[in-house]
């Protein structure tokens, strides 16, 4: 991989679908540099505003493709274009006036602590009988796991379960929260969003909350607005605390 990834851009935003999310994923379990080059995105992205990033991406991407060296000395370009990015987003931090100044200090909580106030995991409130059914028993096995708060073995097992039985709304939830809890956050949307496809079922509230939660943490604020907005105009049992949740957003 070259060390200015388009593909993490897309990772964070959303933008990958569900094979080239699983790639990625693994790469970035795998390759420490992969690693670095995500963790030094995130950095950016919460010390500046979603437009200011966009901007500041693109005027980079522009100026880097300009100067950078060839691929095989992708060791310095690492280097060189981390330390661009510093400056850039150093001066950007010095630079900005009183539209940035001014929401951060509205926000000075900051996406990363909302999260932390108000995602928790979802109780295990479904129960399944111990049949001969393979997928029940692994479902059962899956929320002891969960339960357990050993969510990369949940997460396995969830993923055998919807191999079995994909219309499984529950195994989709906890299965969401798990990925959630293991930092794989657009993954986990994917199982949210496939709750709320199948609108009238027993999750959709858990479903939106959660979907709302991993766009706070991956800074897509606009999406998260939407989402609970329409918890609150729906009068779910999530309106009270969706209220708190967007008046710290603002």
């Amino acid at each position: 991989m070259n060390s200015y990834n388009p593909i993490v851009d897309k990772y964070i935003y959303g933008e990958l679908d569900t094979d080239e999310m699983v790639a990625f994923e693994q790469l970035l379990a795998n390759d420490s540099r992969v690693k670095k080059e995500y963790h030094l995105y995130n950095d950016i992205n919460h010390a500046i505003l979603e437009k200011d990033v966009m901007v500041l991406r693109g005027t980079l991407d522009g100026i880097y493709n300009e100067i950078a060296e060839p691929k095989e000395k992708y060791i310095s370009s690492v280097f060189s274009k981390r330390k661009m990015y510093y400056a850039a987003a150093s001066l950007a931090m010095l630079m900005a006036t009183g539209g940035i100044v001014n929401q951060l200090a509205k926000n000075d909580m900051g996406n990363e602590a909302i999260y932390s106030k108000y995602f928790t995991p979802y109780e295990v409130a479904v129960t399944y009988r111990s049949g001969n059914e393979e997928a029940d028993k692994l479902l059962l096995y899956a929320l002891q796991k969960y339960e357990d708060e050993e969510y990369d073995k949940a997460v396995v097992l969830f993923e055998q379960v919807l191999e079995k039985r994909n219309n499984d709304m529950a195994a989709n939830l906890y299965s969401g929260i798990s990925l959630m809890e293991t930092e794989k956050y657009q993954k986990a949307t994917h199982s949210f969003q496939a709750i709320i496809a199948q609108n009238d079922n027993l999750f959709t509230e858990q479903a939106k909350w959660y979907l709302a939660m991993c766009y706070i943490k991956t800074n897509s604020v606009s999406k998260a607005e939407n989402i609970l907005n329409d918890l609150i105009v729906k009068n779910s049992y999530y309106k009270d605390i969706a209220k708190k949740v967007l008046k710290e957003l603002d």
